[in-house]
């Protein structure tokens, strides 16, 4: 358990330096009048994700079989729904069902809630 909690903290710190450079390079865009500055905020904001990826995999290392249970099927409900309603939401754009083109920014708000919400449905139904 010591151990769980440490993996957990390298993942926060990992994934808040990754939200903090996407913020960063995602503001900075208009400002930076170099596309060298562009690319190389670019490979750090990539570099930090790899290593964001890799403390996740750390981190599933220390959860026992249940967790790991219950974050697999979290998994596979988010992976299935963020292809049907990605596709579903492109080609209803295609076919002026909607006006507006897709954003990819609703996409990821959709795949985060539904990792949650699969998450602690999954914990209940569990326990």
């Amino acid at each position: 358990m010591k151990e769980q909690k440490k993996q957990i903290k390298i993942m926060l710190a990992w994934t808040l330096a990754w939200v903090a450079s996407l913020a960063f390079l995602t503001g900075a865009e208009n400002s930076w009048d170099n596309i060298i500055f562009t690319q190389i905020g670019l490979i750090i904001n990539l570099a930090i994700g790899i290593g964001m990826i890799i403390a996740n995999k750390n981190l599933f290392k220390t959860y026992d079989e249940l967790q790991k249970k219950i974050q697999f099927e979290a998994m596979a409900i988010t992976l299935g729904l963020a292809v049907v309603v990605g596709l579903t939401y492109e080609v209803s754009f295609d076919f002026g069902v909607i006006n507006s083109e897709p954003e990819f920014e609703y996409l990821v708000l959709f795949i985060s809630f539904s990792y949650i919400a699969s998450n602690i449905i999954n914990s209940r139904r569990y326990r």
